[in-house]
């Protein structure tokens, strides 16, 4: 009798210098060498964290480059920790100059593809994006998947609010253009960081997919706004597909620690995924160093998750995490 699996993924598709989009938090356009080098180390505390606490799920790292061109570090971190590398090109790319930044975001698509059809009956996929970290077992997160189907991020409910260029009542007429019906209730806006899914909703958007982007496509040259990133599209194929739920919501947080703005509170420290965007050359460097140190292995779960906690600034920054930041920052800038 088969066991169905739950996959759990994570991206990186590397940019080149013609189709090159900027990325806010690094600062860099994608095709920089520091912003894939900072992409490589994240790699490590992502995998190393998610297959500690789920050891019987099956990992894939999907990009386009080749595992022969990965750092060293990380391929034999893959090979310790069984995670599969998958080169996959990308056929859902946006035209060019179609929105500043994110630019690879719509490769989420491309997965979604690859999975459908290799995944069997009552699996579940979750695909994370890297800057995450893993604090306890998911098995109950893909038991709720395999029961309901999908497990979204609601993040952004705020109708004033402009979204990467696009506000929810904007969303909203667009929804109304493509399918001629109204939204029931408001729109939401879920977020690409954290998407779990069941194989037969994977093959429901597959298949609403093409239609709604090929819309889109169009709509964007007629109008002063339109879904300019793959949550955009996910956020409407819910509402299209009747999936819309807060099941991820009890599973992960967008942590910012940035010096502006900061919405970490005591107790987030618990929440099962820590999404930590402005952690990547940060916290997470810190915690790729700590990890290469000791072999790719949380040896010690008390102290590893206490310096994870100060490096990361969760839930409180320290004036001396302040102080290395800025000294982490300023030597990649140099370097």
């Amino acid at each position: 009798m088969h066991t169905p699996v739950n996959y759990i993924t994570t991206w990186f598709y590397k940019e080149s210098k013609e189709e090159a989009s900027f990325y806010p938090q690094l600062g860099q356009k994608g095709n920089s060498s520091l912003v894939h080098s900072i992409y490589m180390q994240i790699q490590v505390p992502f995998f190393v964290t998610f297959k500690h606490y789920n050891p019987e799920a099956k990992f894939i790292f999907f990009t386009n480059l080749k595992k022969e061109n990965l750092p060293d570090y990380l391929t034999r971190l893959f090979d310790k920790l069984e995670v599969e590398v998958i080169t996959l090109p990308y056929t859902c790319k946006p035209p060019k100059d179609w929105y500043p930044a994110w630019q690879n975001q719509f490769y989420l698509y491309d997965i979604l593809r690859y999975m459908d059809t290799r995944m069997q009956e009552n699996e579940t996929l979750l695909i994370s994006d890297a800057d995450c970290l893993c604090h306890t077992s998911l098995e109950t997160l893909f038991e709720a998947v395999r029961k309901d189907g999908s497990a979204l991020y609601e993040f952004i409910t705020d109708r004033q609010y402009s979204i990467n260029g696009i506000t929810l009542p904007q969303m909203e007429e667009v929804y109304r253009a493509c399918y001629g019906k109204e939204v029931k209730g408001s729109m939401t806006y879920y977020g690409g960081e954290f998407v779990a899914l069941r194989k037969d909703v994977i093959s429901k958007i597959n298949t609403a997919f093409p239609e709604l982007w090929a819309f889109n496509l169009e709509y964007g040259k007629q109008h002063p706004f339109k879904l300019n990133e793959e949550a955009h599209l996910l956020s409407l194929l819910a509402e299209h597909l009747q999936i819309r739920n807060t099941t991820a919501n009890r599973y992960v947080k967008r942590m910012w620690t940035t010096p502006h703005f900061n919405n970490v509170q005591p107790g987030d420290e618990n929440y099962p995924v820590w999404h930590l965007p402005y952690e990547k050359k940060r916290g997470l460097f810190y915690l790729y160093k700590l990890i290469e140190k000791n072999e790719g292995e949380i040896t010690d779960e008390t102290d590893f998750w206490k310096k994870a906690e100060r490096y990361t600034g969760i839930p409180h920054i320290s004036l001396h995490k302040r102080l290395k930041d800025r000294l982490t920052t300023l030597w990649m800038k140099l370097k």
